[in-house]
């Protein structure tokens, strides 16, 4: 008996892989190849970009099918060539439902990776309980997000697995050596930045990532630290840098404080670990919908301090005092003040917290473990 086969559909909204990507692609690209030798796999996304129409990433074919209307009839019809026993679906309950009533006898995994598309004003409480029967089995990337969909649909609990994300140690600056130190302190001169604290967030730069939160409670740095920075790199959307309306009131706020604060558009996945590698802080200020967060674990494998929300699923990745701090929801933004203020004054601080952080990683936190727990959900189902 051969390898199981299991084809892994992507939501159709980005090409894969692209740097400008939504973090479920960036998921797929890290996790799946490492299965390869474990099952055989597929990646069925779309076109774009200039990419071939079919492709390899990291040793696993990937199928990039034509985008809009025409993605499911095509990825339908590619799934009835090629008869996989498992189609793992990515954060689309539709496709999902859709895709097991026209291949009943495959089994239908439904991964999701927050609770955007499963709520108002996406889809109805009973809406997705009735899709969710469909599947036989769904992937949740935290506890949080497994509490929340129980306690609204208690029936399926048996069916749902907690697979935590991760990060590759080798896309980050090994920390605390001098190699390390050295070509920080170096790239912050090369910027203009030499002297400079830097507190860096990193991610979309929407209400429910808290940015505001951060602007706010930087008087209270500055006052203590007058050398701070606060280096803020993301954009409204993965896919363009086009400011919203929430942007214009960030940089509104910010004015008063141009020499404390740089904004950056989004980079893209790992270049971002050059700039992670630059911070004395990572702050993540995110509100209660926040399933996982990628940016605490990449911050984290650099031996970066992380100041975070108590909120969502951080606190499955942040234990506080130990690898990073947490702030109360009700505490923000003056409770980032206060521990952004008591690390930069604490360099053993720092740095034992950033070592935890960094060890947090390395021992739970790999996309190997990832892969691992996907492998053997793929064999059992």
């Amino acid at each position: 008996m051969g390898m199981r086969k299991v084809a892994v559909v992507t939501p159709g909204s980005f090409v894969i892989p692209s740097g400008r990507s939504s973090s479920v692609e960036r998921v797929v690209e890290q996790t799946i190849p490492l299965a390869r030798e474990a099952v055989e796999v597929r990646i069925f996304g779309v076109l774009g970009q200039g990419l071939p129409p079919k492709g390899m990433i990291n040793g696993v074919p990937c199928y990039r099918l034509p985008a809009g209307a025409a993605y499911y009839p095509s990825l339908l019809r590619r799934l009835r060539q090629w008869r996989p026993d498992v189609v793992e679906v990515h954060n689309r309950p539709v496709i999902a439902q859709r895709l097991k009533l026209h291949l009943p006898d495959i089994k239908m995994v439904l991964n999701l990776h927050s609770n955007t598309f499963i709520r108002p004003p996406y889809m109805s409480r009973e809406r997705f309980g009735s899709i969710a029967r469909w599947v036989d089995a769904i992937v949740v990337n935290s506890r949080f997000l497994y509490e929340d969909i129980t306690s609204r649909h208690p029936e399926l609990a048996d069916k749902i697995t907690i697979n935590h994300l991760g990060a590759s140690l080798e896309h980050f600056t090994p920390p605390f050596s001098p190699a390390a130190k050295a070509l920080q302190e170096a790239r912050l001169e090369d910027m203009g930045w030499k002297g400079r604290r830097i507190v860096l967030f990193a991610g979309r730069l929407i209400p429910d990532k808290g940015v505001h939160h951060l602007i706010e409670a930087l008087p209270r740095i500055i006052e203590q630290h007058p050398e701070v920075l606060l280096l803020i790199i993301g954009s409204a959307a993965y896919s363009s840098d086009r400011e919203t309306a929430y942007v214009r009131e960030l940089k509104a706020s910010a004015e008063p404080y141009q020499n404390w604060i740089a904004f950056r558009p989004f980079i893209p996945y790992p270049a971002i670990a050059d700039w992670y590698a630059l911070a004395d802080v990572v702050v993540v200020p995110s509100s209660a919908r926040e399933a996982f967060g990628l940016v605490n674990v990449e911050a984290m494998a650099t031996g970066v301090p992380v100041i975070a929300a108590e909120s969502g699923g951080i606190p499955e990745i942040v234990e506080h005092g130990v690898n990073g701090f947490l702030v109360p929801g009700e505490n923000l933004p003056s409770g980032l003040a206060d521990y952004i203020n008591r690390l930069l004054d604490d360099e053993d601080l720092r740095q034992r917290i950033g070592m935890a952080a960094h060890e947090s990683v390395r021992q739970r936190f790999r996309w190997d473990h990832t892969a691992e727990r996907w492998i053997s959900l793929m064999q059992r189902i």
